[in-house]
C-alpha cells in the first residue's frame, strides 16, 4: 500500500499573516504536522506544497520531506484544494516515477494530531477496498442547527435528555484521505458520503485566530 502525504501551507491566510510558520511553544506551527508524518513511518514520501519563500525556508530545514513550490494561480484565496494536490502528484510521477494508491493530506493547522491515528487510518483503508476517501470528525456534544436572522433552526428534532439521541459529528480539519484512482478520476478530496473517521476531540483542534493558538499551546503541553 504506497501512501503519499501533502502538506499543503499556503503563505496567504488573512486571520494570522504566515500562520502555518508562527511558532506554537517555540516551534514553527508547521513542523509539527511534518513531524507527525515522520513519526509515523507510513507514508513513501511526504511533500509540503506552499507559494511562499518563507514558508518553504522553514519546511526545508526539516529531513526526509520534499517540498515543492506551489504557482501563485492555484495559491489565491478561491483556489481548490483539489489543484494543490494535483499539482503535487504530477510533479512527483515526474521526478520520483511515482504513483501512490492513498494520498493523506494533513493540514499543518492540526498540530496536535497523532502518530496513532494515522496508523489508525492506514489500517482501515488497508481493510477495506471499497472506501474512496476517509474525512475526519468529531463528536458533538450538542444539538447543531442553523441560525437564520438570529431565529436557530435544530437539524433534528430536539430531545429533553441529550443521551436520548444518536450522537452527532462535524466534519475535522485533521485528516482526509482519498484513493488516488479516484481522485484523478472524480477530482475530488471528498466524496458524497466519504468514510467517517472519527478523531479525539483534542486532535481535532483547528487553528484559524489567536485564540486558537493559545489553547493549541496549552493543550501541546498537557498532552
Amino acid at each position: 500500500m504506497k501512501i503519499i502525504g501533502i502538506i499543503p501551507a499556503r503563505g496567504g491566510s488573512k486571520s494570522i499573516p504566515l500562520k502555518n510558520i508562527k511558532k506554537l511553544n517555540r516551534k514553527p506551527l508547521i513542523n509539527y504536522s511534518i513531524q507527525n508524518c515522520i513519526k509515523s513511518k507510513i507514508f513513501d514520501h511526504i511533500v509540503v506544497t506552499t507559494d511562499s519563500k518563507k514558508i518553504f525556508k522553514v519546511a526545508k530545514k526539516n529531513k526526509n520531506i520534499i517540498v515543492l513550490n506551489r504557482a501563485k494561480k492555484i495559491s489565491k484565496d478561491k483556489s481548490r484544494l483539489e489543484e494543490a494536490v494535483e499539482d503535487v502528484l504530477n510533479k512527483i510521477k515526474i521526478a520520483k516515477n511515482y504513483i501512490p494508491d492513498w494520498i493523506f493530506i494533513l493540514q499543518p493547522t492540526s498540530p496536535l494530531r497523532s502518530e496513532k491515528t494515522l496508523i489508525k487510518a492506514k489500517k482501515i483503508l488497508k481493510g477495506n477496498k471499497y472506501i474512496n476517501s476517509l474525512i475526519s470528525l468529531l463528536e458533538l456534544n450538542s444539538y447543531p442547527g442553523k441560525l437564520k436572522n438570529n431565529k436557530f433552526t435544530f437539524f433534528e428534532k430536539r430531545k429533553y435528555r441529550r443521551q436520548d439521541h444518536a450522537p452527532f459529528f462535524m466534519e475535522s480539519s485533521t485528516l482526509y484521505c482519498v484513493k488516488y484512482k479516484y481522485f484523478k478520476k472524480a477530482k475530488k478530496i471528498v466524496e458524497e458520503k466519504p468514510y467517517g473517521f472519527k478523531v479525539p476531540k483534542v486532535e481535532s483542534a483547528d487553528i484559524n485566530d489567536l485564540d486558537d493558538f493559545k489553547i493549541a499551546e496549552a493543550l501541546k503541553k498537557y498532552y
